[in-house]
């Protein structure tokens, strides 16, 4: 990988911003993220280390290079198959884990790889933390920690907090199945590029970028995870409570926010398991009911305003 610069954005933006510790999370294994609040995201500080969905279903750790490339399923492995990159680096993931794909049945609900209130970022969602840090010129100096980059880890400053390590990467060649720690931070996004590939983010000892590019899914990037709640001033804020019914739904799902007179027109989303928008409007007076006969199998959340999301199966 390298230095590599397909599909650069190059965004100009705030240059002033500020750095907050979030609540942070565990994951079902027990492992503790810190987390930081960068602009209107909450991002862990660490890269995922999780060896199950968040269901409890395992999964599989792949260490043999013909096995690796050849799935088309979630799996993950340590940087050159060896724990001890695990305690610093976290576990690199194929796409598929992210997908929370688990097995070739096509009915079966996806997984979901990411603890309650938290998903995967989406492409867009990594642009938009970019973008706060200065523009995809700048923003990886601000976001990669200062310790463990081969030098010269050009404008290493990690003001954001973000603490970006450089785990490298597993590829999909036989005879060189890992490459590149110490060099690049690379983490996979959720969002499919033409259905075969998918974005990914990454960063560079040699410079301050924050780059972007596609890739199969095949390979083992690191995961890192966002909060689920955009940070803002909305008027219905995380003191007001909702409720979904019936959870599984197989036609229409009901939001119950308990009628506070601030509810009427207040935004609300559906979001897959990836944290990708699949719906969204506004709500009603009352209770607001929505149509998802249309919608796959598979686990959803909802969000109102700026609270937490809440989770429903789509059955």
């Amino acid at each position: 990988m390298k230095k590599i610069v397909l599909g650069l954005i190059l965004i100009s933006s705030l240059s002033a911003f500020c750095q907050k510790l979030g609540s942070g999370i565990t994951d079902i294994d027990g492992n503790n993220y810190n987390s930081v609040i960068i602009g209107t995201q909450e991002w862990t500080k660490e890269n995922l280390n999780v060896s199950k969905y968040s269901d409890g279903t395992i999964i599989p750790q792949v260490t043999d290079p013909t096995a690796w490339v050849s799935l088309t399923t979630g799996a993950w492995c340590y940087y050159n198959n060896d724990s001890e990159n695990g305690t610093t680096y976290g576990k690199l993931y194929n796409w598929y884990a992210v997908a929370g794909i688990h097995d070739n049945d096509p009915e079966t609900p996806n997984k979901s790889l990411a603890p309650l209130d938290w998903h995967i970022p989406t492409d867009t969602e990594w642009t938009a933390l970019t973008n706060y840090l200065g523009g995809a010129s700048v923003a990886g100096g601000k976001m990669k920690a200062t310790t463990l980059w081969n030098s010269p880890n050009t404008d290493a400053s990690n003001t954001s907090g973000f603490t970006g390590l450089p785990g490298g990467y597993r590829n999909n060649y036989l005879s060189s199945m890992f490459s590149s720690i110490g060099e690049n931070a690379v983490w996979w996004s959720s969002s499919e590029y033409e259905k075969i590939n998918v974005w990914y983010h990454y960063q560079y000892y040699g410079d301050c970028n924050a780059y972007k590019s596609t890739i199969g899914k095949t390979v083992g990037f690191s995961v890192r995870l966002i909060n689920d709640t955009l940070l803002n001033n909305q008027s219905f804020n995380k003191t007001n409570s909702f409720n979904i019914y019936p959870n599984p739904a197989k036609a229409s799902v009901t939001i119950d926010c308990g009628n506070p007179s601030n509810i009427a027109s207040q935004p609300y989303t559906i979001n897959d398991a990836l944290g990708k928008i699949i719906l969204k409007g506004k709500l009603n007076e009352g209770n607001t009911t929505i149509n998802v006969e249309h919608l796959s199998k598979g686990i959803y959340y909802i969000k109102v305003a700026n609270n937490k999301a809440s989770k429903f199966v789509k059955e």
